[in-house]
């Protein structure tokens, strides 16, 4: 474990191997716990079949100062939710959200219900790389009982309370893909709750099937439901339900984009609290932008990962801000992106507007973006790189505000990443290739 221990979105890796075998998994639990006295520590899980094991593993290492609760499975934003709102002192993950089911991982939330600080997730990085391969756990942890269960209830009539008085765009039928993860439990019974009309899809899980060929991240699966069941609106969520992605009853497709144009129209007009500037990532499509800048909204770009568009909204007061991926945050009424709550308000700002979904895609048109990955076998920085800042000032005199240029570095493989976006597709085919040979001919591996 010579890499950082923590990535964009908390751990990740199969279950089983370095960093989430036993040994690995005692270490991390006590790193986490030893960031508090003798703290309660709420820990939840998605669907995967080695999620009740890490979680006793975790727990195990938390040692005996440490008290451990259970909220079962749970998606993560209502672990996020159940942490402040019982009084906990941190909450614990385990997922690898829209992963495969070999997969597994760990994310670590603070007493107020938000990802821990870069500072604290170092700490414990290095608490936990410091402590090597350790021996065996002794019996009296290895033998540790589960973590007792706490109700989690409260989180669902968080929902239920945000969701009140709800209806699907022209009272129709909504067609709901679980991802066979956390939100095969929770969905059904939140729009049960609400009185929706809703169809449920991959809400079966077996503890292999998560994220297989369903959920936010295979929306083909949602396409196939919504006209399956002759729905009005269809959303996917993704393993651990804190995103979401829609479709319309004609098939077409609607991302995290869209949703923050879409709520940020509504909470201009319903929400005293929003001001005008949204926070997305350097991967939000330009046509969002140009859009909001149309609509007098002003909008701010973080790094990607949740985390970070959290953390640029709390410093800049912003209250709505986003992924394209469905991550969306309205920091005003939770801490967590949060797949359900969002479906709740894209349901009451299409009924704000009178408009279907179909409607929402004509209103806002992406621009097309295509994103290459090339293997590298350096990394020299992008800022001191002269060929490369020459051909990307070339390409900004040339295209000005109707095309934009990303080049950045993966954060978990040895590859550098070309995203171009366009209003003209053209440009895309023409200018990509200028980049990836530069790349592959100074660098490449």
């Amino acid at each position: 474990m010579s890499a950082p221990l923590f990535g964009t979105d908390g751990i990740r890796g199969r279950a089983g191997s370095p960093p989430l075998d036993p040994a690995s998994l005692a270490r991390v639990g006590a790193a986490i716990a030893g960031l508090r006295d003798r703290p309660r520590i709420l820990i939840g899980r998605d669907t995967r079949e080695s999620g009740t094991a890490i979680e006793r593993q975790l727990a195990a290492g938390m040692g005996p100062g440490a008290r451990v609760s259970s909220a079962g499975i749970v998606p993560t934003p209502g672990l996020a939710f159940l942490t402040r709102a019982l009084g906990f002192d941190l909450g614990v993950m385990v997922s690898a959200s829209h992963n495969p089911w070999e997969d597994n991982g760990v994310k670590v939330y603070d007493g107020r219900g938000q990802k821990i600080s870069a500072r604290l997730e170092s700490l414990i990085g290095r608490q936990v790389l410091a402590a090597g391969a350790a021996p065996r756990a002794p019996r009296s942890l290895r033998s540790r009982r589960a973590p007792e269960p706490v109700d989690a209830a409260p989180y669902l009539d968080f929902l239920a309370r945000e969701g009140e008085g709800l209806s699907a765009p022209g009272r129709g039928r909504l067609a709901v893909d679980c991802a066979n993860g956390a939100a095969s439990f929770w969905a059904p019974a939140l729009f049960r709750r609400l009185g929706l009309d809703a169809a449920f899809g991959h809400a079966r899980p077996d503890g292999r099937n998560i994220n297989a060929g369903c959920g936010s991240t295979a929306p083909a699966a949602l396409q196939r439901l919504v006209g399956r069941r002759h729905a009005a609106l269809g959303l996917a969520l993704d393993g651990d339900a804190d995103r979401v992605l829609f479709c319309d009853a004609g098939g077409g497709l609607l991302e995290g984009d869209h949703v923050l144009y879409l709520l940020a129209l509504y909470l201009r007009e319903r929400e005293p609290r929003f001001r005008p500037l949204v926070v997305g990532t350097v991967m939000s499509n330009l046509g969002l932008e140009q859009a909001l800048a149309r609509a007098g909204i002003g909008f701010l770009r973080a790094d990607v990962g949740d985390k970070h568009v959290y953390r640029l909204m709390a410093r800049c007061g912003a209250i709505l801000g986003g992924e394209p991926s469905g991550h969306v945050i309205l920091r005003h009424r939770h801490t967590s992106g949060d797949g359900l709550l969002t479906a709740l308000y894209v349901l009451r700002a299409l009924g704000h507007f009178a408009w279907d979904a179909a409607e929402l895609g004509r209103r806002l048109r992406l621009f097309p973006q295509r994103t290459v990955s090339i293997r590298v076998r350096r990394r020299p920085a992008l800022s001191r790189w002269p060929a490369l800042q020459a051909e990307a000032a070339r390409f900004a005199r040339a295209h000005g505000d109707r095309a934009r240029l990303l080049v950045r570095y993966s954060g978990t493989e040895p590859k550098l990443r070309v995203m171009i976006e366009a209003r003209d597709p053209g440009t895309i085919e023409a200018s990509m290739p200028v980049f990836q040979s530069l790349v592959e001919n100074e660098i490449g591996e």
